[in-house]
């Protein structure tokens, strides 16, 4: 096994640990506060971000494992979740690659579109499709407070995914 590839398998098993860290903060462990009753979505943002720093392919797996994660403890997904974050991350990684640059900003503007898009959709498909009347109502009141709650986290995983990127990435002057 060459250095680069000891090098990727690290910084790969560090980030599937943020990864289910994430998982366990969001999902098992209640650390951050309920603030207006919802707690913060962390997968989304901890997926978005592993898939702007190592492109489409490492995207979409990130966003593969942490959907599938999250769809372990969700009795209503039945594994949208693990297919909506592969295909958002896979696009997340196709436009940093290709038109964008990875800085916080576009973090902040991929994060919070793919999270506003996640809330709409799944409001749409497995609140409003079951017929419940007050959709639009559970929304504002549960589903908004949530992105913005999950919005306000998201520099914490920027910083320590670039750090991570940074600490296991292959030096070519040192060989």
């Amino acid at each position: 096994m060459t250095v680069q590839t000891k090098v990727k398998t690290k910084r790969y098993l560090v980030y599937a640990l943020i990864i289910l860290l994430a998982h366990f903060l969001q999902n098992v462990v209640s650390v951050f506060p309920e603030i207006v009753q919802v707690k913060p979505l962390l997968l989304i943002p901890v997926a978005v971000c592993i898939a702007m720093f190592e492109g489409e392919l490492v995207g979409a797996a990130a966003g593969l494992i942490a959907g599938v994660l999250w769809d372990t403890v969700t009795v209503t997904a039945d594994g949208y979740v693990a297919l909506y974050l592969m295909v958002a991350c896979a696009i997340c990684g196709v436009l940093l690659r290709i038109f964008l640059r990875n800085n916080i900003v576009t973090y902040f503007i991929m994060c919070s579109g793919i999270l506003i898009f996640y809330l709409i959709t799944y409001v749409l498909f497995f609140i409003s499709a079951r017929g419940i009347d007050s959709a639009v109502q559970i929304f504002f009141r549960y589903y908004i407070p949530m992105g913005l709650y999950s919005f306000i986290l998201t520099p914490l995983w920027y910083y320590l995914v670039r750090t991570v990127y940074r600490k296991f990435s292959f030096d070519y002057t040192e060989y």
